[in-house]
């Protein structure tokens, strides 16, 4: 079960950079999620399948969400009371 909430917290980090629009480069950006570059590319293309488009701003250095207003990925772990 470990490597479920291992995968949870990259994909938190992976969206609290890109909405802030701080990954730096695509090198960068896997360095400072500790994933490698193929595997970023990897990422971006899963989250681009349910519809969430990112692009790459090569002036400041970073991926974005083109519609960031749109995206919102949560993540809920609980019990629930009956």
């Amino acid at each position: 079960m470990k490597k479920v909430f291992g995968y949870i917290d990259l994909i938190a980090q992976f969206h609290a950079m890109v909405l802030t629009q701080n990954t730096g480069t695509p090198n960068a950006f896997a360095d400072r999620l500790g994933i490698s570059r193929s595997s970023v590319y990897n990422l971006i293309e899963e989250i681009k399948s349910y519809g969430i488009e990112i692009e790459y701003s090569r002036p400041r250095q970073t991926f974005k969400y083109k519609y960031p207003e749109r995206v919102e990925i949560t993540i809920s772990i609980g019990q629930r009371d009956k």
